[in-house]
């Protein structure tokens, strides 16, 4: 049997390599890391986060082949939600259909599985939504 490669990685910076390519610095920072702001800032920013990765068994026996859910989060801090809503839908342009890159993994293309978005955090002006978003990969 040959050792199993680790499709998580290869999901997650295939998906942030395909929404760093299309959102650029100037609209949103795609990160994998938690956003900190420091107390009684109050300054506009949005985010998209790489969040939740799961990985299901398709394979057969002896054979590695995966199901991989992948959550993105969008975080918006300002005064109007439809931007998050705008940046929610750029992220599923961004993804949807797409099939990764990767060197030593085969991706099938990218399939959105819905989305949801919150009113406001008690801050007032945090505001989240999440996508996810299912792909296949095995070996190549």
């Amino acid at each position: 049997m040959v050792e199993p490669i680790d499709l998580l990685s290869a999901a997650s910076d295939g998906i942030f390599s395909l929404l760093d390519a299309t959102i650029g610095a100037d609209v949103a920072e795609v990160t994998t890391e938690t956003p900190h702001w420091e107390p009684g800032d109050t300054g506009e920013r949005q985010i998209v986060l790489i969040g939740d990765i799961d990985a299901g068994n398709e394979g057969g026996k002896d054979e590695q082949a995966e199901r991989l859910t992948v959550q993105v989060v969008v975080i918006y801090r300002g005064t109007q939600r439809s931007k998050l809503h705008a940046l929610m839908h750029r992220v599923r342009i961004a993804l949807e259909h797409q099939v990764p890159t990767i060197a030593g993994v085969e991706f099938g293309s990218i399939d959105w599985n819905g989305a949801a978005s919150s009113p406001p955090a008690r801050d007032g002006i945090t505001h989240a939504g999440i996508q996810e978003f299912e792909v296949t990969a095995n070996p190549a």
